[in-house]
């Protein structure tokens, strides 16, 4: 259910993309100017300004850190965007071994290796993904280093080795890395998702991903560019056409075709933690548009890349972020102090030229044609583009409420349809959280006028803004196939998770490094506490809560010593954190936002931590004045 206060009309006028009337030019006028600059265009995305962390403040310091080695505490910069984890193998194996990998969020910068140490042994690994054996069970402290020092943050785990008559299973008792991710969309829009879904989960390593899916589009392009060898396939594995593989074709592009729709799940998880994403729309996005071969196309636009960005789409992000339009205008413009949406359409064109062209990964001087490290660097674009396109429903609905109520003529009876609507007859109240996210899948596709004339020729007709009516609004081709297609892959996402064994993937060999002196294997704490918060108002001040006292949709926000911030809502006056993961001893703050009340303490490493808040009854007047 949608349950939000409306934003004033104020708001509204930022409504952006929506019959643009310059549009006729777009494609009139190209970056030129800047399209031979590739290193300067490649900043924008690094130091766009955003109201989350950017993927610039995640992985700057890579370039300005200092060289540093071992030990574990090292003396250069702890990079956010260089990320290290540890996996087990999934089910018997003849030998037990964990995997280590890492990656940076700018993948060409520089190498990248992992050090650290399996019980008191030194083993250092200069490739990723990296098989380290175990000799049973085992304590793991280990870092990703670059070559200029920067290091990511330091990882604890323990490994429990257990032997049955066929082999080993090899699982992870514990890790010190867990950090909950908040869906911007859903607190865009306020409303959450309450059907126990997966396909918007947040998952906690790159690797979870990871899936196996047959891919036609993405297996004829690897045996065009030669990526395939299917010589000793009839008609070379593809049809007459060449835009199909027969099945011989698709049998050798197999193992190929897995790994490549895989490579780029590090970067889209690092993308939906950064925006607020959820990862498996980012790669069902990605799937969808380009079947994860970033090359370009047109339709009635010029389409490029992983996610076939265009200029349209492009528009409605600049004008939703102005941080991401100065960094881009600054790269093209010598005057940024124009509001984009104020800017003569030729200068917009230069600077949505400058933008489409990070998504741009067609190269000619590169192999198979593609500069990949590119391609995988515009993954932060499109979930950029995918908040601002939630928003943006987010303000198109605002619209559509509005304008209905402004059509009726008397103040009475726009009070009565505001009171039907908040009451569930009508209207918004009944658009869930799966509507509105195929209300910004058809956005992302078709664009936001299209979405906007079927809100409001729904919300003219006095029903609930729903997908179903919504959907039969819709007069744009394509869109509502697109949506309905978007939704049952993600229904269907984790029918193809896919976790590659030794043989699937090329896995590097540590170096163990001979024991100088003994070092000590850390103790892992890990805490398993949960925090309970009560909300109430004491009615009858009694001092506790009564059944018609608990307060519900209360916004709690749980800030950690460590500046790490989760937020829930009561249910029923209650909301709950599970700390699982979180290592004791932190710094907790509970509060109420906007209202003052909070409360501080050490998080246990076990146990449950009750926080309450009472608010008193107002006192009502006696007399009336």
């Amino acid at each position: 259910m949608r349950k939000k206060n409306r934003h004033s009309p104020f708001l509204i006028l930022l409504m952006l993309g929506i019959g643009l009337p310059g549009f006729i030019g777009i494609l009139g006028v190209q970056a030129k100017a800047v399209a031979s600059q590739p290193e300067i265009i490649s900043s924008i995305l690094q130091i766009a300004g955003t109201s989350t962390p950017t993927m610039l403040q995640a992985t700057s310091t890579l370039l300005a850190s200092t060289s540093t080695s071992l030990p574990l505490a090292p003396s250069g910069i702890f990079s956010p965007g260089l990320q290290a984890f540890i996996q087990a193998p999934n089910g018997l194996v003849s030998s037990p071994y964990v995997i280590l990998s890492a990656f940076s969020a700018l993948p060409r910068t520089e190498s990248v290796t992992i050090r650290g140490f399996v019980n008191s042994q030194e083993f250092i690994c200069t490739q990723s993904p990296c098989l380290i054996p175990l000799q049973g069970d085992s304590r793991f402290v280990f870092r990703a280093f670059t070559d200029s020092g920067a290091s990511s943050e330091e990882i604890i785990a323990s490994v429990r080795v257990v032997q049955t008559q066929d082999g080993y299973i090899v699982t992870i008792d514990s890790v010190n890395i867990f950090t909950p991710t908040n869906d911007s969309c859903s607190l865009t829009w306020g409303v959450q998702d309450e059907t126990g879904a997966t396909w918007d989960s947040f998952v906690q390593f790159p690797y979870q991903l990871n899936t196996k899916k047959t891919l036609h589009t993405l297996a004829t392009q690897l045996i065009l560019n030669g990526i395939v060898d299917t010589n000793d396939c009839p008609a070379g594995g593809l049809s007459l056409s060449l835009d199909w593989p027969t099945a011989c074709g698709l049998e050798r592009a197999s193992t190929k075709m897995i790994e490549w729709q895989n490579q780029f799940d590090e970067h889209i998880w690092l993308a939906s933690k950064i925006y607020g994403i959820p990862p498996k729309i980012i790669k069902t996005l990605i799937e969808l548009e380009s079947q994860f071969w970033p090359g370009n196309s047109r339709f009635y636009l010029d389409e490029y890349g992983l996610g076939q960005l265009n200029q349209l789409g492009i528009d409605v992000l600049l004008r939703r972020d102005p941080g991401l339009y100065q960094t881009a205008c600054a790269q093209v413009l010598s005057n940024c102090f124009t509001p984009y949406a104020s800017l003569p359409p030729d200068q917009q064109a230069l600077i949505r030229g400058a933008v489409v062209s990070l998504a741009d990964a067609t190269c000619p001087t590169c192999q198979y044609g593609l500069d990949l490290d590119k391609a995988k660097e515009s993954v932060s674009l499109i979930a950029m583009l995918l908040r601002a396109n939630c928003q943006q429903v987010d303000v198109i609905l605002d619209l559509a409420a509005k304008a209905y109520v402004d059509e009726d003529a008397d103040a009475a009876t726009a009070t009565a349809v505001v009171a039907t609507a908040t009451a569930g007859g009508i209207g918004l109240s009944k658009t869930t959280y799966e509507d509105l996210w195929r209300f910004t899948f058809v956005a992302y596709h078709s664009g936001l006028s299209c979405l906007q004339t079927a809100v409001l020729a729904v919300e003219k007709a006095n029903l609930p803004v729903t997908w179903e009516n919504v959907a039969n609004a819709m007069k744009c081709k394509g869109a509502v196939d697109y949506a309905n297609g978007f939704m049952s892959n993600l229904l269907s996402f984790d029918l193809y998770l896919f976790q590659p064994s030794e043989s699937d993937i090329s896995l590097a060999a540590p170096t163990f490094v001979p024991t100088r002196t003994p070092i000590p294997t850390p103790t892992v704490f890990i805490s398993t506490a949960q925090i309970r918060v009560h909300v109430f108002i004491d009615r009858n001040n009694n001092g506790s809560p009564d059944d018609n006292e608990w307060v519900d949709a209360m916004t709690v926000l749980l800030t950690t010593s460590t500046n790490e911030e989760i937020t829930q809502r009561t249910q029923n006056g209650v909301a709950i954190f599970d700390m699982t993961g979180y290592p004791p001893g932190i710094g907790i703050n509970v509060s109420l936002p906007g209202l003052y009340r909070s409360e501080n303490f050490v998080l246990p490493e076990e146990g449950e931590v009750t926080v309450t808040f009472k608010f008193e009854q107002p006192a009502l007047p006696t007399l009336i004045p």
